[in-house]
């Protein structure tokens, strides 16, 4: 009778051999197959980490020997893809141990069924898929209230032609695939706006296969502006996202603003502008670099720009200036503290008009004035706060122009802010009044009637209201210089001066000796006549100077041949020196004559005056002569 044993197995095991020993002595050895298997488990899932490769664990599953009754191991896996069929008969599974085996996947994606064959029958059957999507970190990037997207980092999202089989969820509501701009293995990002703090569970699942846990995203309050307050306090503008005074609900949120250890009160935002705009009331401070805290149902904003207060600008004086150049607008220079602050914009407004700021420091500014503005207030904004100061704009000279000679005519004066309802009196050197006669629409031309007058460099004396308009650049007034067109001497020893620009105060020198011709007379500004002292009777020709009140010309003129005195009186009475006298005499005049009658071509204007001082000198001749021979 055979004795019977409990035997405990080696759970490693597949085959062992048993060896029996009977009451009788028999010694028999048994071979046991073990035929079923137990604890079929999934140790780790196919991944893109792992190159898609499935570790399974198990009971029995220790490696089969190929010689030992021809059986294998057989799992056919089955996807929505693929059903392929892994076997350790062409080694397409591998043990690692006893207890372990891997087979490796195509790159496919999702759930599969798993089948186990012993012999011919595929006895068990396991349900796994590909590793689930694992997400490791959310960014939101808020490029506007319009154009925002999230981007997903993490793993086994596969590859990019599973795109169409993901699906994505952020609190509840599903991404449409329009939404998606990247994807692949470890990344996402899709386009998703928002404009409330609050948190959203995002989850990720691709083809059936879904992230083990949701992944919490926090929008909190972003500040990424915020103007600064003159040291009274008023209104604060806050710029950023997520800045909603309402939940989605409607109902009202907790908003907070912190502005350093002040709370700024009354806080608001509205839908209409995607709550990226909040405004509230902060009091009066001091001081710079606040911090500046949002909190929205106590999510609270971090990394916020600071705040300071500033003081408001304060005015003083203010001129005008500007160039000669005509193109070129005028310029105002405003001076005084505190005038600019940080990266506060700086505008300037004549009244309502907005003035362009060309140069802006704390102590002045620089302002481009139209060349048609008039007085008013002149306000300066430094970001909110704001001062004033009533300026008189006077007009201004800037350029003369106008061929203008000593009988008078139009003068323009060039300048700006001329204006038809402001008629200017104008006075040239105190005594020389201009005739207004036309302002430009423009306002930087006014024309008058200037009355006669000489004189060079004088002074403009223009005025409004009896108020001296500004003449920044000392612009002085000349008119045009005389000229000289032809000069006679006339037989009572004067001269007669023709040309044009003629006037009084005059003086007239002969250049070289020097020698006056006095009391000068003008007539029709055209013509001076002044007397001579006797001239030399050496020269025949004569440089002379013509000054009208400081503005000068020169020219030149030949004396009149013969003295207009009686020749007898000279003393030639005496027979006896007659021929000794007369004889030269008579080659001297002779050869003054021709000499005289050289120049009387280049002298046109004297020809009738030679012509009748020749006549005369031959008649006088010939008597002297006739008398002698006698």
């Amino acid at each position: 009778m055979a004795i019977l044993y409990s035997i405990i197995l080696n759970e490693n095991s597949q085959t062992e051999t048993y060896r029996f020993h009977f009451e009788n002595g028999f010694i028999k050895d048994e071979l046991i197959f073990l035929d079923g298997k137990f604890n079929l488990t999934v140790v780790s899932k196919p991944s893109f980490s792992n190159n898609n490769t499935i570790t399974l664990s198990g009971l029995y599953f220790q490696p089969y020997n190929p010689n030992l009754f021809d059986i294998y191991l057989n799992i056919k896996a089955i996807s929505s893809e693929v059903t392929k069929i892994f076997s350790t008969s062409n080694e397409t599974i591998k043990f690692i141990n006893s207890t372990h085996f891997t087979f490796q996947f195509d790159n496919i994606a999702g759930l599969i069924d798993l089948e186990l064959k012993e012999s011919v029958l595929y006895k068990s059957t396991l349900n796994t898929s590909f590793e689930n999507p694992k997400i490791s970190k959310i960014e939101y990037s808020q490029a506007s209230t319009s154009q925002s997207f999230i981007t997903i980092f993490g793993e086994n999202f596969r590859d990019v032609k599973y795109k169409v089989n993901s699906l994505i969820t952020v609190g509840g509501s599903t991404i449409l695939q329009s939404s998606y701009i990247f994807y692949n293995e470890s990344m996402i990002i899709f386009k998703f706006i928002n404009t409330l703090t609050k948190s959203f569970d995002i989850d990720v699942s691709v083809k059936g296969v879904k992230s083990i846990q949701p992944f919490k995203l926090q929008f909190k309050p972003k500040v990424t502006q915020i103007n600064s307050l003159p040291e009274l306090g008023g209104i604060l503008t806050v710029k950023g996202f997520f800045l909603n005074s309402k939940s989605d609900n409607g109902t009202n949120t907790n908003l907070l603003v912190k502005i350093g250890t002040k709370t700024c009160s009354s806080p608001t935002s509205t839908s209409a502008d995607n709550y990226i705009t909040l405004i509230c009331n902060l009091e009066s401070g001091i001081g710079s670099n606040h911090q500046v805290v949002v909190s929205i149902d106590g999510i609270s904003s971090v990394d916020s720009p600071n705040f300071s207060y500033y003081r408001s600008p304060t005015l003083g004086s203010i001129y005008i200036g500007g160039s000669l150049n005509l193109t070129e607008h005028p310029f105002m220079n405003i001076s005084g503290y505190d005038l600019i602050s940080g990266n506060d914009n700086i505008t300037v407004y004549l009244d309502s008009k907005s003035l362009k700021v060309i140069s802006k420091f704390n102590e002045y500014l620089i302002v481009e004035l139209p060349i048609n503005s008039q007085s008013g207030n002149i306000t300066v904004f430094k970001g909110l706060a704001s001062s004033s100061i009533t300026f008189t704009i006077k007009p201004i000279i800037r350029k003369l122009s106008g061929f203008i000679e000593t009988p008078g005519g139009e003068l323009s004066i060039h300048g700006a802010f001329f204006h038809n309802n402001d008629k200017p009196l104008i006075i040239i050197n105190d005594n020389i009044d201009c005739k207004l006669k036309s302002i430009s629409l423009a306002g930087d031309i006014i024309s008058c009637d200037l009355s006669n007058g000489t004189g060079k460099d004088l002074i403009i004396d223009m005025r409004l209201n009896n108020s001296i308009i500004s003449n920044p650049n000392d612009i002085k007034f000349s008119y045009q210089p005389p000229t000289i067109n032809s000069i006679v001497h006339n037989g009572d020893n004067s001269l007669t001066i023709v040309g044009s620009s003629h006037g009084l105060p005059s003086t007239i020198n002969i250049i070289s000796y020097p020698l006056p011709c006095y009391d000068p007379k003008v007539i029709n500004f055209t013509t001076t006549i002044c007397k001579l002292v006797p001239l030399p009777n050496d020269t025949l020709e004569f440089e002379i100077q013509l000054n009208v009140n400081g503005l000068i010309v020169n020219g030149t003129f030949l004396r009149y041949l013969i003295p207009p005195e009686n020749i007898d009186k000279n003393g030639i009475s005496r027979s006896s020196l007659i021929i000794a006298i007369v004889v030269p005499t008579v080659s001297l005049i002779i050869g003054l004559l021709i000499f005289a009658l050289l120049f009387s071509f280049q002298r046109h204007e004297r020809m009738k005056n030679i012509k009748s001082s020749i006549k005369d000198s031959f008649s006088n001749i010939k008597k002297k002569m006739s008398f002698a021979f006698k």
